[in-house]
């Protein structure tokens, strides 16, 4: 259900029926936790979380880490947020 490279690849997937009792494959919450702070950064108008994760992470794909490290567990969450934590890069 995902890539070597998600941070879900290790988690079990479960099947959960749905509201006509089709089985679906579903995921548990991805772990969180474990980003180190490496500093602040200053949101701009209209920054997006993906384009910081590249800048900082060198991969856009990790903005879920950056909104892991400001306690967001959706990205959106973050969309009035001035000053946004960025984690350390570590891959």
């Amino acid at each position: 259900m995902s890539d070597d490279t998600s941070r879900y690849k290790d988690l079990p997937t479960f099947l959960v029926p749905d509201a006509s009792g089709r089985a679906v494959p579903v995921l548990p919450p991805a772990p969180r936790g474990g980003e180190r702070l490496k500093g602040y950064h200053r949101r701009r108008d209209r920054e997006r979380l993906d384009q910081l994760a590249y800048v900082y992470l060198k991969d856009a794909s990790g903005f879920h880490r950056i909104a892991d490290l400001n306690g967001a567990i959706l990205p959106d969450a973050l969309d009035q947020t001035i000053e946004i934590a960025i984690p350390e890069r570590q891959r």
